[in-house]
């Protein structure tokens, strides 16, 4: 229905996710619905205002090592880059892996990308799985140590926690998660070469 006074729904100055339900160009009047947007859509759409405030920022930080303003930014590289990627970030995120197609001039891909470097991240997975490991031989334990001294070795993105025996966790991080998969599979062939003792792996739920 229709709003009366919309100070009971937010605030002057708060930011909020809107869904525009109908247009009137005639009387220059916009109908918009707060109830319309969904928990995700408005999370995703504030995520999105926030990263826009982000790459501003990163490149005013470019402008000034420049010795230039944040106007010249935006008519030197800025207007371009989101004419190419619609959005400064996703712009910058190709500046960072070195995919950029726009052409920008030297100094300012040198700067950004010297910036860029060092404020990105690189995002990780991470998969958890517990494991029991168990060996009825007279020589178990070591078996058991050389089971998990091999799973830490193979690969350096697996970490081998004590939970107390027989439990064990087996983290595995990687950039992608079907690399991450292959980790775990990798930790189940490792162990299946272990003759001497039994185990169980089992993958938890993110």
């Amino acid at each position: 229905g229709w709003v009366k006074n919309i100070r009971e729904y937010c605030k002057e100055g708060q930011k909020v996710v809107v869904m525009i339900s109908r247009t009137d160009v005639e009387k220059r009047q916009i109908d918009l619905s707060l109830k319309r947007v969904s928990e995700a859509d408005r999370k995703r759409k504030l995520e999105g205002f926030q990263q826009a405030k982000r790459a501003e920022k990163l490149l005013e930080r470019a402008a000034l090592k420049l010795k230039k303003k944040l106007p010249d930014a935006y008519k030197e590289v800025g207007n371009a880059l989101i004419a190419d990627y619609e959005e400064l970030w996703p712009a910058f995120e190709a500046i960072h892996a070195n995919e950029l197609t726009t052409q920008i001039p030297a100094p300012w891909l040198n700067v950004l990308k010297e910036i860029l470097d060092a404020e990105i991240k690189e995002k990780e997975v991470r998969l958890r799985a517990k494991l029991r490991l168990q060996s009825f031989d007279s020589e178990g334990i070591t078996h058991i140590k050389h089971a998990l001294d091999a799973v830490s070795k193979s690969s350096p993105g697996i970490r081998v926690q004590y939970l107390g025996a027989p439990n064990y966790y087996v983290d595995v991080t990687d950039k992608e998660f079907k690399g991450a998969e292959k980790m775990l599979a990798k930790v189940q062939a490792t162990l299946e070469k272990e003759k001497k003792i039994e185990f169980e792996l089992q993958k938890l739920k993110a």
